[in-house]
């Protein structure tokens, strides 16, 4: 059967991945590793934040298959592809399957509650959030319990559970999700008309052109400096 590559991941996509990576990593070494760099954690914080802010704005207006719309679908699909899973049926999808968009809005969801916590939080010790201020000492003792003793093993469950899934599709399944999410392009089959020749099918491509990419990058930069200079640590 022939093959054809898809862009499927437009590249401020891929590079929003390798950044909420690298500022978890970043939130999650300074926590553990020294009170001394709690600021550290409270500016990886909202540099979370910014990124999260801006995969929901592109969410809506960013590539094809990087929109909410074109893979967030009833919860009673995500279902049925975990029913599909648990007998050994599987069917490949260009973007994310029913149960991958739903784990997407989840992560993206704790993601950003975690954020969220951390501006409102107070250790009594090594840092306070900036908003902490307004909230009620009963109301700032209970986001603060929040941020550690719930959102932080949530997340370290949720980025476990990731990580297996994509061995899970790799090494059981032969689903490569890595490389695409590296490259952009996903190396899909074209059928064959019965004289052997390739039969015309349209698949949805993400559009990724330099006008958008530039796009992408000062709504980042607006968002980002809107955390910074709006939520000063």
């Amino acid at each position: 059967m022939a093959e054809q590559r898809v862009r499927v991941w437009d590249l401020p996509t891929r590079i929003f991945h390798l950044f909420l990576i690298l500022g978890v990593a970043g939130s999650l070494i300074t926590v553990y590793a020294s009170d001394e760099l709690m600021v550290w954690h409270g500016r990886c914080g909202l540099f979370l934040l910014g990124l999260l802010l801006w995969r929901l704005v592109w969410g809506c207006v960013g590539g094809h298959w990087s929109r909410f719309v074109h893979f967030v679908e009833h919860p009673k699909a995500a279902w049925q592809t975990l029913q599909h899973h648990r007998v050994g049926q599987h069917t490949p999808s260009l973007g994310h399957n029913p149960l991958g968009g739903w784990s997407v809005i989840i992560m993206l969801c704790a993601l950003l509650l975690q954020a969220a916590s951390g501006l409102c939080s107070d250790d009594e010790v090594a840092f306070s959030g900036p908003l902490s201020a307004y909230l009620s000492a009963d109301g700032v003792e209970w986001v603060t319990w929040y941020h550690s003793e719930v959102g932080q093993p949530l997340i370290w469950s949720l980025i476990g559970l990731h990580v297996a899934v994509i061995f899970y599709h790799r090494w059981r399944l032969h689903d490569d999700l890595i490389t695409p999410m590296i490259s952009g392009d996903k190396i899909w089959p074209v059928p064959e008309h019965p004289d052997g020749t390739a039969a015309p099918k349209t698949l949805m491509v993400s559009e990724d052109t330099w006008a958008r990419r530039v796009a992408a990058l000062v709504l980042w930069c607006a968002l980002n400096a809107a955390c910074f200079y709006g939520l000063p640590l």
